[in-house]
């Protein structure tokens, strides 16, 4: 469909260019009559690269042609073929004489192909040029598109600080709650590498900055979280985490080691850890939840209550990690024969999701190994969640 498009965005472009010169005849017969039909030929012959490049060589840029070059800029920028789109858009810039307006809007399209084939400095360079301009008219929509293109390089660079501050210009209007929930996840980042660097009370100031763009985000109490944690703080830690349940509970199973962690250190009873975890299993049939509980149970009541107890959750809500672990229980107390098939049975039930996908983007689809909150396929913040289900949680 794509090539047939080209193929028709050029014999339209040959149309044209035979039109104006039949408009400007001093030109038409000795200068672009040949060099369109030589084109024509390409096409008709199958070579649409000579065709592009005639076209791109021979038709003129104004403002007669601009809507055709812009067409077929974008198309080869949808077909992958980003080198000759940015030739198209360049092209227009060195040839045309066209009003400011126009002149921003092929900047930003060329903005696009640079961003596409990884030329982030120079999409950046452009783009800040763009949006440095006053906001009148339909220069206001190019500023804003050139901040989002600008918001992608700084997300893609990993360079939080200057994503903060393009987010903040861009979080108005109909997209504020969404820019808003962006920066939030921007501090979250920040605020994870400067635990990693254990730089405690900046990576809490990042958090505070987080909470005050989106305070209802399970990110934050989970950073805010090991930053208690790490800090001894194990009450907080604790206060922290167990609001994620109130949050969204299907991202309890990403704090439970922490929360784990902050209980024993803490010396806080088991049963109000096994209680908050009863509650969380009542909003989210989670395996991890069922399988933290289960080891609390074990240390308490033994193997026979544990393996009674996730018998009667996988009746429910059958997974497959659940099954392994109760095949575990059971080999603990199984010898010779029994002890060999049930190693077998295992190593099938681990072979099924060896490499199945345990998180899913709700937005895109994309689906990965491990829990991202920035979805690299639609660039989106929080919509990558794990998958429930037989061969998840």
């Amino acid at each position: 469909m794509d090539n047939w498009l080209l193929y028709l965005i050029i014999v339209v472009a040959i149309a044209i260019g035979w039109w104006m010169g039949r408009r400007e005849r001093t030109k038409s017969s000795e200068v672009l009559g040949p060099n369109y039909y030589q084109g024509l030929n390409y096409l008709l012959n199958e070579e649409p690269d000579r065709a592009v490049s005639t076209f791109i060589d021979n038709l003129e840029v104004n403002d007669d042609t601009l809507e055709t070059h812009l067409a077929l800029g974008g198309l080869l920028r949808r077909r992958g073929e980003l080198e000759k789109a940015v030739s198209v858009h360049e092209n227009i810039l060195n040839h045309a004489k066209l009003s400011k307006s126009d002149m921003q809007g092929v900047q930003l399209e060329l903005a696009r192909d640079y961003l596409l084939a990884g030329l982030l400095d120079r999409a950046e360079e452009l783009c800040v040029t763009l949006s440095q301009e006053p906001e009148t008219g339909k220069s206001d929509s190019v500023r804003r598109e050139s901040l989002k293109i600008t918001l992608e390089i700084y997300e893609r660079e990993k360079e939080w600080s200057q994503a903060i501050e393009v987010g903040k210009l861009l979080a108005v209007g109909d997209d504020a709650d969404h820019y808003e929930k962006a920066i939030s996840h921007y501090y979250c980042e920040l605020a994870e590498e400067q635990l990693a660097r254990s730089q405690l009370e900046q990576a809490r100031e990042s958090v505070r900055e987080a909470i005050g763009h989106d305070v209802n985000s399970p990110r934050t109490s989970l950073v805010r979280g090991r930053i208690d944690v790490q800090e001894g703080h194990y009450d907080h830690a604790i206060t922290a985490l167990t609001r994620i349940r109130d949050q969204d509970p299907v991202y309890v199973p990403e704090s439970l080691d922490t929360l784990e962690e902050a209980y024993q250190l803490d010396n806080r009873p088991q049963e109000e850890l096994r209680q908050y975890l009863t509650s969380c299993l009542d909003m989210t049939p989670s395996i991890s939840i069922v399988l933290m509980l289960a080891k609390s149970i074990r240390d308490e009541l033994g193997d026979e209550a544990v393996a009674k107890f996730i018998a009667n959750h996988l009746k429910k809500n059958p997974t497959i990690r659940g099954l392994t672990q109760l095949i575990d229980l059971h080999m603990d107390n199984t010898h010779g024969v029994a002890k060999e098939n049930l190693a077998i049975l295992r190593s099938f039930a681990e072979a099924l999701v060896a490499d199945k996908p345990a998180y899913r983007c709700h937005e895109c689809g994309f689906e990965g190994k491990r829990m991202r909150w920035h979805c690299p396929m639609c660039k989106d913040w929080a919509t990558i969640k794990p998958i429930y289900g037989l061969e998840g949680e």
